[in-house]
């Protein structure tokens, strides 16, 4: 371990050394790199990728996703990333490099304020917001999936990092479906993790 950094919204965080690479952990699960880079590399890899999608990140953590989009998939497309937690922000600048350019937008804010408020549509979306290893209970809401699922383009992909049983995320798959998304399940992916991939047709 290198040190820890305390934060209001995920308590004790830690940046550690994981085979050689840095890597951002809470205290019971990986933030960024590590298993969850492993986790959008495989998942990405099953998509199709044109390269200048225009791309919504909702919990950026400390940007793996974001690196793993420019450096192994070639994306040369404008990002937006949100992230609640200003001490992340700042960790995803100071410990990864990862900081706004002309083509990566960050926001701190909440990520169910920003789909309710935002009329910007993307061609991809990703969605990977914990606190630990929870999914906040505002994100399993119909409400959110409603707005959510109004921020994609005609064919347009959502990729959610749901991490729970089919059973929980209901909400979230029905409103897809309602709103004109074809919605599929990339299970147990590097092991563990649910993805639900809808497309909007």
């Amino acid at each position: 371990m290198i040190h820890k950094i305390k934060s209001k919204y995920s308590g004790i965080l830690e940046i550690n050394y994981v085979n050689g690479k840095k890597v951002l952990d809470s205290k019971n699960t990986s933030y960024s790199y590590g298993n969850l880079q492993k986790v959008w590399e495989l998942t990405l890899d099953q998509i199709p990728f044109r390269g200048d999608e225009r791309i919504l990140i909702l919990g950026m953590g400390g940007g793996s996703s974001i690196k793993l989009l420019k450096e192994k998939f070639k994306h040369t497309g404008k990002i937006v990333a949100i992230e609640i937690d200003p001490v992340i922000i700042d960790i995803a600048r100071s410990e990864f490099n990862v900081r706004p350019n002309a083509d990566l937008k960050i926001e701190c804010i909440d990520a169910a304020e920003y789909v309710n408020k935002k009329t910007q549509k993307f061609d991809l979306i990703l969605v990977d917001v914990f606190i630990d290893d929870k999914i906040p209970g505002k994100l399993l809401s119909r409400e959110f999936w409603k707005h959510l699922s109004q921020k994609t383009n005609l064919g347009g992909r959502i990729l959610f990092n749901a991490f729970v049983d089919v059973d929980k995320i209901k909400n979230a798959t029905e409103e897809l479906q309602f709103s004109g998304h074809e919605v599929h399940y990339l299970e147990k992916i590097n092991g563990a993790n649910l993805i639900i991939h809808a497309v909007k047709k």
